[in-house]
């Protein structure tokens, strides 16, 4: 029925009237895709200490992360959007180990880095920036780590 309704229409109008459909949905797309982007996250929001079961806590500050557990070594950050959420861009790519007697460490891989999720304080779902609730999902070997911010700071001391 369709191939018979515009079978008289010359093809320089089907183009034109597709132009016309297609133009403004590809500006529509254009602008969603530009302005609905997800807000950005303020650093300053994920600053503390960090635990996690059986791992070397961690410190967040405005410009790096410290491991605490002897090495000195840190990591820089930054805290983003991501498809899924928020997350942190962390670099050098330091993933936690597994050891001999259960607990982790940080170990060199290879590659950039890693991104760890930021979580609200009961499911993985954060959506806006002031849900974050303190938890970080920690890419580790055999599975993540969830690291907790310590509510009075002492195991970073």
């Amino acid at each position: 029925m369709a191939a018979s309704l515009f079978e008289d229409v010359p093809f320089k109008a089907k183009v034109i009237g597709w132009g016309i459909i297609s133009i403004p949905l590809a500006a529509l797309a254009f602008l969603g895709a530009t302005f609905l982007r997800p807000a950005p996250i303020e650093q300053k929001l994920v600053w503390g200490c960090y635990t996690a079961n059986d791992a070397p806590p961690i410190i967040i500050e405005n410009s790096e992360i410290r491991i605490i557990d002897g090495t000195q070594r840190s990591l820089s950050y930054v805290a983003g959007p991501d498809k899924h959420g928020y997350i942190l861009t962390v670099r050098p790519a330091l993933i936690l180990k597994v050891s001999g007697d259960g607990s982790y460490r940080f170990e060199q891989r290879r590659g950039t880095g890693y991104f760890w999720r930021l979580l609200t304080e009961s499911s993985d779902n954060l959506r806006k920036p002031e849900d974050f609730g303190g938890r970080i999902n920690v890419a580790a070997e055999g599975g993540p780590a969830i690291y907790v911010r310590s509510k009075d700071g002492n195991s970073c001391g």
